[in-house]
């Protein structure tokens, strides 16, 4: 049945042993929540967040399997989890923590919609993204804010398949600078890179006589020589618009790189 986090922290737990936590249908209300299911999984079948949750931790999880849209004001996989963390409707946050996903397998069946805050998703064996989906953490228009940044760190011999895109551009602002763009780092430790679309710019200034925002850097690192496939990417990490254009900011592959699928188109705009 449907579950309302009505009022002040809640806390549910199965211990450090086998012992799953299923929300077969919605869950909302805006208080925090901490699930710990040990060796057991945690399942949310209906939309989570009609009204947003507070700050959601998964403390200590096998699986993780969201169905449906899932909106907090952060979630953070404080303990790796041993299994498969899967998200399969849009995950959105809009606190200053952002996302953190860590398990041995991140599955972003769908996308994830940050507000500014950084997403950090560390795995051992896949971080994956499906075509259509994108990772988003443009801050609010006019708030000044500097977009989150994307970090993707894959640990042994595990890969990163990124079918969909990751767009960190920077916010626009009507009076005053544009705000710079979010870093973007993927890193394995010995495997294989494949990404389609990143977009790092800064963000556009209306204004007259206004900057445009600076870019964030990009950077994509396998660690041993592994190969970095462009699957008909447009890799952008140019300074945002405005009287005077924004920076650049730097794209750099640390490992042989492969043009497999289609056309490629790498910028840093027009300035430096």
């Amino acid at each position: 049945d449907p579950v309302s986090l009505a009022t002040g922290p809640v806390a549910i737990s199965t211990g450090a042993t086998a012992g799953n936590i299923s929300f077969g249908q919605t869950l909302y209300g805006g208080q925090t929540l901490g699930l710990t299911s040990g060796t057991g999984n945690i399942s949310f079948a209906g939309i989570v967040g009609a009204t947003p949750l507070g700050a959601v931790t998964i403390n200590l999880a096998n699986n993780v399997t969201t169905s449906a849209a899932f909106s907090a004001a952060s979630v953070n996989q404080a303990t790796s989890g041993t299994g498969t963390t899967q998200i399969g409707g849009l995950l959105t946050t809009t606190a200053a923590a952002g996302v953190t996903l860590d398990a041995a397998t991140v599955d972003l069946n769908a996308g994830i919609t940050s507000n500014g805050a950084p997403v950090v998703l560390n795995a051992s064996t896949l971080v994956d993204l499906a075509s259509g989906q994108t990772i988003t953490t443009t801050a609010a228009a006019n708030s000044g804010l500097i977009s989150g940044l994307i970090d993707i760190n894959v640990s042994g011999t595990g890969t990163v398949n990124l079918v969909g895109d990751l767009v960190t551009t920077g916010a626009t602002h009507a009076t005053l600078t544009g705000s710079a763009g979010g870093a973007v780092t993927i890193d394995t430790a010995n495997n294989t890179i494949a990404v389609a679309n990143i977009t790092t710019s800064g963000g556009a200034a209306a204004a007259a006589l206004q900057t445009g925002g600076a870019a964030g850097t990009i950077g994509i690192n396998t660690g041993t020589d592994n190969v970095i496939t462009l699957n008909a990417s447009t890799l952008t990490a140019a300074g945002g618009t405005g009287a005077t254009q924004g920076a650049g900011a730097t794209i750099s592959f640390g490992d042989p790189v492969s043009l497999a699928t289609g056309p490629v188109a790498i910028s840093t705009g027009a300035t430096a």
